[in-house]
């Protein structure tokens, strides 16, 4: 497997040189290089095109809807994570139909920051759990209302927002005081109503396709 490259745009020289020294320590990761502004990040994005880039929202000099399509005259579908301090719903919209691919908060772990950007250099979308939760809760909303004349169930809802949110048939089970069998059924049933063909495919779905705020 490849090494992975990073790409830090960050303000602060404190949270970018830690960013540094956390992904650095990572062995899945080869090379780590720090920018402090939009016009910096520009500037090294045109040799390191295949790197993610972990950004900050308050970056000096960019507006996100503006700095991906500079990214992306570089290079289609850009590997971009932004790292915020705020839930804002808004920013949230607007980052990801300009196409970033993560959105973490500036307080997650090192672990989650690090399997970000993992899943994210493997084209996946990554997001902090209190955002994924937002989504979840948003999507499993939205599910209970008519689609095509197939309303999902209580019951189905309630599967769905858990397996959004990350989890195993069996935690599943355990949560709601169900068999394992039955939470296999009601994911059945959720890929028939949803014409989705498997689990990971119904997760970018709802992340992709709900409308948060």
């Amino acid at each position: 497997m490849n090494k992975i490259k990073v790409l830090i745009a960050e303000n602060f020289d404190i949270y970018r040189h830690g960013l540094r020294s956390i992904l650095s320590d990572s062995t899945s990761i080869s090379d780590v290089k720090e920018t402090k502004s939009a016009k910096e990040l520009i500037q090294e994005f045109k040799s390191h095109s295949d790197a993610v880039c972990i950004i900050s929202s308050n970056l000096e000099g960019s507006n996100i809807h503006d700095l991906m399509q500079r990214l992306e005259k570089i290079t289609p579908s850009p590997k971009v994570v932004i790292l915020t301090y705020s839930t804002d719903v808004n920013h949230l919209n607007q980052s990801l139909k300009a196409g970033v691919k993560g959105y973490l908060m500036k307080n997650c772990s090192s672990d989650e920051l690090k399997s970000a950007v993992s899943e994210v250099a493997k084209g996946e979308k990554a997001f902090s759990k209190s955002i994924s939760q937002i989504m979840a809760d948003r999507y499993a909303d939205e599910a209970k209302k008519p689609s095509g004349g197939k309303k999902l169930t209580k019951r189905e809802s309630e599967v769905l927002k858990l397996i959004v949110e990350g989890h195993t048939s069996p935690e599943i089970a355990k949560m709601l005081f169900i068999s394992p069998r039955t939470v296999e059924t009601h994911r059945s049933n959720l890929m028939n109503k949803l014409k989705i063909k498997n689990t990971a495919a119904l997760v970018r779905y709802a992340l992709e396709k709900t409308e948060i705020g």
